[in-house]
């Protein structure tokens, strides 16, 4: 049998993909490594079974793969360790690592699996792709639907195959088959809510002033509270400085709950602030709800104001 490594950032392209190396009713186990230690996935593997059962070990999770600031990970004992058994594999066992990540291919470990074409690589869909995708999927399942409005479905998906699954998948239950147009869809897709206040916290963070007033302006009609927005905006600012601390990603989604997609969006952005903005936004926010709920700031404007301030 063989250890493979899948590279994807798609949870549910990740399980198609293991899906295929997994016959049905296999004998199945799953670790991740920010719980469990690569020796007990090892100690696993190595065991030999009087029934030479088939085995197959799913393992999420592992760093070693990830480009490192420290030269040394190479070198780490557990590496070491996977390298050896990499030499002498247990027939009867197959190991899927399952990354999230993409791995650095310069590293030892990566050519070890790789010269044995053990290496699979799923790249991350485009909105172009995913619209194309959510035309074929839906067409699959006896639906027809315009280009335009299958692109208004990857937007309120924020261009993520996963939420673009879930979207699909209200679609199937919720709306009869054949044609599906926008008035239709619009009932259905995630919340407008929950999009357009997903929009502003990212925008301030990606510093996007125009597409931050451009979701302001639906808030009115929707009736979101600016305090919803202003809190919830702190919390994603005291996540980054949890980050900056110190805290590992590991404990920011034990804490938190957060997805996978949600620590790498917040890690792709983790340099863009100091510990010291970080910490005069979250004061700034913090005043912003004060004022609110006090009176002091009209809520009508507060978040324009808060934009122009963050974005400055």
């Amino acid at each position: 049998m063989k250890v493979y490594l899948i590279a994807c950032e798609s949870f549910n392209l990740m399980k198609s993909e293991i899906d295929k190396l997994v016959p049905p009713n296999s004998y199945v186990i799953k670790y991740d490594l920010r719980q469990s230690a690569l020796d007990d996935v090892l100690s696993e593997a190595s065991y030999f079974s009087l029934t030479n059962e088939q085995k197959y070990i799913i393992v999420k999770g592992a760093s070693f793969f990830k480009t490192t600031k420290s030269e040394d990970e190479d070198g780490s004992k557990e590496t070491k360790k996977l390298e050896n058994y990499l030499k002498s594999p247990n027939d009867n066992t197959t190991i899927i690592f399952a990354s999230y990540e993409m791995p650095d291919k310069r590293k030892k470990l990566f050519k070890l699996i790789n010269n044995e074409n053990n290496y699979i690589e799923i790249p991350t869909l485009n909105k172009k792709e995913l619209t194309y995708k959510t035309i074929e999927l839906l067409k699959n399942h006896g639906y027809s639907i315009a280009y335009d409005t299958a692109s208004y479905i990857v937007d309120n998906s924020y261009v993520n195959y996963d939420i673009l699954i879930g979207e699909i998948n209200k679609i199937l239950v919720l709306l009869p088959k054949g044609e599906i147009n926008l008035e239709n869809i619009k009932d259905i897709i995630s919340t407008s809510i929950s999009n357009k206040t997903f929009n502003y916290i990212n925008a301030i963070i990606t510093k996007d002033l125009k597409t931050a007033i451009n979701a302001i302006d639906s808030f009115e009609k929707l009736k979101i509270d600016p305090i919803v927005v202003v809190i919830s905006l702190a919390k994603e600012m005291q996540i980054y400085l949890n980050l900056k601390q110190g805290i590992t990603p590991k404990d920011i989604q034990k804490n938190y709950g957060k997805e996978d997609w949600m620590i790498k969006n917040y890690l792709n952005h983790l340099n863009d602030f100091s510990e010291k903005e970080l910490k005069k936004i979250i004061i700034t926010l913090n005043n912003y709800d004060l004022g609110l709920k006090s009176g002091a700031i009209d809520k009508a404007v507060a978040l324009d104001l808060l934009a122009l301030e963050l974005c400055d």
